[in-house]
């Protein structure tokens, strides 16, 4: 996931564990995305984009 988003140019990307099937992803200290309200992994257009907001 890092190497992937990596690509798009600089960043920094950091991954830490959480609870059990937890997945969030956050922008700038805001969350964007969490697996908890949605049921399900996002996409990875679906994180490019959230990171592109």
């Amino acid at each position: 996931m890092r190497d992937h988003l990596q690509k798009r140019g600089p960043a920094d990307i950091e991954l830490r564990p959480g609870k059990s099937g937890q997945f969030d992803v956050t922008v700038d200290g805001a969350l964007k995305y969490t697996r908890s309200k949605t049921g399900r992994f996002p996409t990875d257009d679906e994180i490019e984009d959230l990171a592109g907001d």
